[in-house]
C-alpha cells in the first residue's frame, strides 16, 4: 500500500514556512499519540516559495488543532 496524503483520509492542519517551526509542531503533535506525516513542498530553486505542511488522518484533525494552538498559544506566552 502507498501512503498518500492526497486522498480524503488527510487534512492539512498546519502551514508554515519555517522548517523548525513545523518540526517542532510535528514532535509536538506526535507526542500526543497522533500519527502525522510532514511534507516540504518548498521550492528548491527559490526557497521563499512553498510551505511545509503537516497532514493527519481526518478522524484525529479536531484533536490536532486544539494540540496544536495550545502549543503555539504557549510558546507566543514564553517569547513575551
Amino acid at each position: 500500500m502507498i501512503l498518500s496524503t492526497e486522498n480524503a483520509d488527510w487534512e492539512v492542519v498546519f502551514k508554515s514556512g519555517d522548517a523548525m517551526k513545523s518540526e517542532l509542531v510535528k514532535n509536538e503533535v506526535e507526542n500526543n499519540d497522533i500519527g502525522c506525516i510532514l511534507l516540504n513542498k518548498k521550492d528548491t530553486v527559490y526557497p521563499m516559495f512553498g510551505l511545509y505542511l503537516l497532514h493527519v488522518r481526518k478522524e484525529d484533525s479536531a484533536v490536532a488543532k486544539v494540540i496544536i494552538d495550545v502549543f503555539m498559544n504557549k510558546n507566543d506566552a514564553e517569547t513575551e
